[in-house]
């Protein structure tokens, strides 16, 4: 009995030690890795060549930082003054003006680079690395839901509904 509690024992120390030793952590990655992931993950779903990724990393790294300086400082919180709430919006339309402004400079010289897909994939309003036109989501049936049709019929057979 003794021995097979020492052994249970033995077995949930090693485990523990041993499963400590492997845990790393998880470091954040420098502004600088970021923009050099994004630029390689572009540059993959791009599709370039050798040539046409060195002509492109530089400029879009260009457009990454820069469009990174766009983003308005606003001020937060749930009682805001008239004043701060106009201060926000004008800080949020100079800076929508800045990212055009970066983005007519960046696509000019990417326009010399890239055909007009690729350029439509760079500029397309997706943050993410979705599809080209915007959408993150592909709509899921006639109503949008989770194969279930939501209430838009409000007592109504849904064959009654038109929609």
């Amino acid at each position: 009995m003794k021995a097979r509690i020492l052994l249970v024992a033995l077995v949930v120390a090693f485990t523990s030690f041993a499963t400590a030793q492997e845990k790393k952590k998880f470091e954040k990655p420098t502004p600088e890795q970021r923009v050099e992931f994004r630029v390689k993950m572009m540059q993959q779903k791009l599709m370039l060549d050798d040539r046409k990724a060195a002509e492109f990393a530089p400029i879009y790294k260009e457009y990454i930082t820069e469009m990174a300086k766009c983003r308005p400082a606003l001020e937060r919180g749930k009682d805001l003054t008239d004043v701060q709430i106009k201060k926000n919006l004008e800080a949020r339309m100079d800076a929508r003006q800045k990212a055009l402004d970066v983005e007519k400079k960046c696509y000019g010289k990417l326009s010399k680079i890239l055909t007009a897909r690729q350029l439509q994939v760079v500029f397309s309003n997706d943050k993410g690395f979705g599809k080209a036109d915007g959408r993150k989501f592909a709509p899921r049936g006639k109503f949008g839901g989770k194969g279930k049709a939501k209430n838009f019929c409000k007592g109504k057979k849904p064959a009654d509904c038109k929609n």
